[in-house]
């Protein structure tokens, strides 16, 4: 851990002079930056505006949104890295998705995507799902994977989004090509799951990834619809609840690559005091009544994880991963071939 600064020394001090709230006249005076690799309208940008207001009490200061999308949020989680290790800017990287784009866009030398952060919290699970254009699934048929993959390859429908082109979604995609038979006759990368939902409402795509999340979004808005879960988590918030397909259906488990932990994270050299303070807000934001009404309405995973369940979900990534994609696909080598020949 780096040194306490004058603003970490002052929010130690400022302990003993109001009984440990960590508030007073200590860290934080001034407001803090959340910033989020992705787009507006993403599942991970939607779970930080929901637990944002209920951080901001114990806080006594506001908290502003940084949206820093692209290369499959490598963009806003290298950015975070390089930032003062003051305790005024974390940011929500997700794992395991961030630690695969970051093997795979091979950026070892620019960052390292364990070593360069310290952990704060975690505020739930999400993964992916696949949405479907509404008229032109109601116009085919398409009510589970099995539909959506005879509609592709009979030609009825055109266009594929994913979530950022070297990504974990990247990946995703070439394995339901190559695996779950998803003759798809064009990939398209988008930066996030807003504009990969809003390109599947606009039929810019017919199909494409959406997080659990962003795919009630989509559905609320009557030009998309969720056609098929890729996680082994249940989800039943959708238009079809419990009659909603699984791609364990047609093949073995994506859960390793398609779930994610959402981690807030420091830049490197935070003290853990600071770290602590902002960690309690994220907890009383979990469990605010918005907030839980929200994942109670919508089916999100919403829960809160202290300082050391955040580092073991975020530490020890890199080697299992490296494994888990050599045992799919042959190696970050292999992807990187399969995703050139592709672009």
């Amino acid at each position: 851990m780096g040194a306490l600064g004058a603003v970490g020394l002052a929010g130690c001090l400022g302990d003993d002079d109001d009984n440990g709230s960590g508030n007073g006249d200590g860290f934080p005076t001034d407001s803090l930056t959340w910033m989020i690799p992705w787009s507006e309208g993403g599942g991970t940008d939607t779970y930080a505006r929901q637990i944002l207001p209920g951080m901001e009490g114990p806080l006594d200061q506001s908290v502003d949104v940084d949206n820093r999308p692209g290369a499959g949020s490598m963009v806003g989680t290298e950015w975070l890295s390089t930032q003062d290790p003051d305790g005024y800017t974390f940011g929500t990287v997700n794992s395991a998705g961030a630690h695969f784009t970051w093997a795979a866009e091979g950026l070892e030398d620019s960052f390292h995507i364990e070593e360069d952060f310290e952990p704060i919290s975690y505020a739930g699970t999400f993964g992916y799902t696949l949405i479907v254009n509404r008229d032109l699934g109601e116009e085919y048929g398409i009510e589970d994977y099995g539909a959506l993959r005879d509609a592709y390859a009979d030609g009825d429908i055109s266009g594929f989004g994913y979530q950022g082109a070297g990504s974990d979604s990247h990946l995703a995609t070439l394995l339901l090509r190559d695996d779950y038979g998803l003759e798809y006759d064009n990939s398209v990368p988008y930066d996030g799951g807003g504009p990969t939902s809003e390109a599947v409402q606009s039929g810019e795509v017919a199909a494409g990834f959406a997080t659990n999340t962003s795919a009630i979004g989509a559905e609320e808005s009557g030009e998309a619809y969720t056609v098929v879960n890729l996680m082994d988590i249940e989800v039943d918030a959708t238009e079809m609840g419990e009659d909603l397909d699984m791609i364990t259906n047609y093949g073995d488990s994506m859960a390793w690559l398609v779930e994610f932990t959402q981690t807030q994270l420091a830049p490197a050299g935070t003290p853990e005091e600071e770290r602590q303070i902002i960690s309690e807000a994220v907890e009383v934001g979990v469990n605010s009544d918005s907030a839980q009404e929200w994942a109670e309405d919508t089916g999100n995973i919403l829960e809160y994880g202290d300082m050391d369940a955040a580092e073991e979900a975020w530490t020890g990534i890199v080697e299992e991963q490296e494994q888990q994609v050599e045992d799919a696909i042959g190696g970050f080598d292999a992807f990187n071939e399969l995703a050139e020949e592709e672009s």
